[in-house]
């Protein structure tokens, strides 16, 4: 990639019905000053019924359709699809912040040694407690299991720094625990690449196997994104209960690949974490020890949401109990 001209982004958008929340994300490109030459957006639209196609194409976006049906290999069709020096996949739940985005995260990639850049995820006025504890920790089971790999705040606690610039750092995620950092809020990959085999269902995986390659990630601060992710608990109860319910029947769930490679405290963790979430004086006071080293507010959500997590866990767990005696008489 060469440094006398702009990076090319190639932004990486699966949609489905998501009309109400795609006009944010499409002004929020339109806003960036950076050459509209070197940016291409790129949708796949896995049948929606609304006006989410037509909203898209009226932007400029090449929209595509998505057979699948599903977030993360609508994503993957698209990389097939791009053109740019780089490519950024993105959710409808997110905008960027202020008018100098894309320029802040093309910065790391004058570095060749830089292969992926990840910004940094913020919430504005219109978002609850709930998003503002999610974009600051991830949700509460990850949280656990995760610990200080979850969140860029706990970085400089969990792994050595390789190098700090005015724009962004890199690092030493190869030595420490695997950090969880994901694809969809714009992570963002040097071009070309291809998702390796058995990831098309997953967005932590990737990004898990270019650290065990060597690979150099920049963490861009001053690049903000905006995730609207849910609209309250009870939006991410509905939201997060069906995969609680996914995980209770099927094995072949991206977590539990992921977590059959990870240590075994890690694994130990994902078992203790429905008894830890309803505790609630467990999560308290991790609340109070991570609210005195931090000093972030997010942690005083940290027993409520996790509660209600736990709760929608043991919830489902019965349906699933109940289904299973059913099919048995």
């Amino acid at each position: 990639m060469t440094t006398d001209r702009a990076v090319r982004f190639s932004l990486l958008l699966p949609v489905r019905n998501e009309a109400a929340r795609l006009p944010a994300v499409l002004a929020s490109i339109r806003r960036q000053r950076y050459p509209t030459d070197s940016v291409e957006l790129l949708v796949a639209d896995a049948g929606s019924t609304d006006d989410t196609v037509a909203i898209a194409r009226a932007s400029g976006a090449r929209v595509f359709h998505n057979p699948v049906g599903r977030a993360e290999p609508g994503a993957g069709m698209l990389l097939e699809r791009a053109t740019g020096d780089v490519a950024m996949w993105l959710a409808a739940d997110n905008a960027f912040a202020g008018d100098r985005f894309l320029e802040r995260m093309a910065r790391p990639f004058a570095d060749s040694r830089v292969a992926a850049a990840f910004p940094s995820l913020v919430s504005t006025a219109q978002d609850g407690g709930t998003t503002r504890y999610f974009n600051a920790f991830t949700d509460p089971f990850n949280h656990f299991i995760y610990g200080g790999a979850t969140s860029p705040a706990s970085y400089h606690r969990t792994y050595r720094l390789k190098r700090h610039t005015a724009e962004y750092a890199v690092y030493d995620f190869a030595c420490g625990p695997r950090p969880l950092i994901a694809l969809a809020q714009g992570f963002t990959m040097r071009l070309p690449y291809r998702k390796p085999f058995g990831t098309d269902e997953d967005d932590v995986a990737p990004v898990e196997l270019l650290i065990a390659q060597g690979a150099e990630i920049a963490f861009v601060e001053n690049a903000a994104l905006e995730h609207h992710t849910v609209r309250g608990i009870g939006d991410a109860l509905r939201k997060f209960g069906p995969r609680f319910r996914a995980r209770m029947t099927d094995a072949g769930q991206p977590v539990w690949g992921r977590l059959k490679s990870s240590p075994d405290n890690r694994r130990l963790r994902a078992y203790l974490w429905p008894f830890y979430a309803v505790s609630f004086i467990l999560p308290a006071i991790a609340a109070v020890d991570g609210l005195l080293r931090d000093r972030r507010r997010e942690w005083l959500y940290h027993p409520f949401v996790s509660a209600a997590f736990g709760f929608e866990f043991w919830r489902q767990a019965g349906i699933v109990a109940v289904d299973r005696l059913k099919r048995r008489t």
